[in-house]
């Protein structure tokens, strides 16, 4: 199995916003019990907030993930460097539907650490919201271990 980052260009990254900020505040509305009006400004915000130049803004790398097997874009991944911690930050990794469950997800993350490990980073990082087990699953897998958990109620 072989997959390649490649730069996002202007279209793919607005494409990209369309998809993220809905499903993203499904997510905060799923998972931290708050107004799906509330999440979608609070979506909005965070990716006004973190990719003001969207796919060009220094220190966030959002690539989409192509199979040249399958010769078709099959994901995205959006990372941060933190070389001052030597940590990466792993924002989302989503692979489309139709090729998940082909190990493609596995792959990228073990290529990404690999690349990272010889650049000198020593750790990576992400969230996981309670509400996507097979996520948690994959993480788990790959060695990931749990390092905070938020819990909530509804009343």
């Amino acid at each position: 199995m072989k997959t390649k980052l490649q730069q996002m260009t202007e279209e793919e990254f607005d494409h990209y916003l369309a998809y993220f900020i809905p499903d993203y505040a499904k997510d905060l509305v799923e998972n931290y019990m708050i107004p799906l009006e509330k999440a979608m400004e609070e979506s909005k915000n965070l990716m006004e907030q973190l990719l003001p130049n969207k796919q060009h803004t220094e220190g966030q790398l959002v690539y989409t993930i192509y199979s040249p097997k399958e010769d078709k874009t099959i994901g995205v991944i959006w990372y941060n460097i933190q070389s001052e911690n030597k940590k990466v930050y792993i924002y989302h990794i989503l692979i489309k539907e139709e090729f998940r469950k082909k190990g493609f997800a596995t792959f990228v993350l073990r290529e990404l650490e690999e690349s990272m490990k010889s650049d000198g980073i020593t750790s990576m990082g992400l969230n996981v919201f309670g509400k996507n087990p097979n996520a948690y699953k994959l993480y788990e897998k790959l060695g990931y271990q749990t390092q905070s958990t938020a819990m909530g109620k509804r009343i």
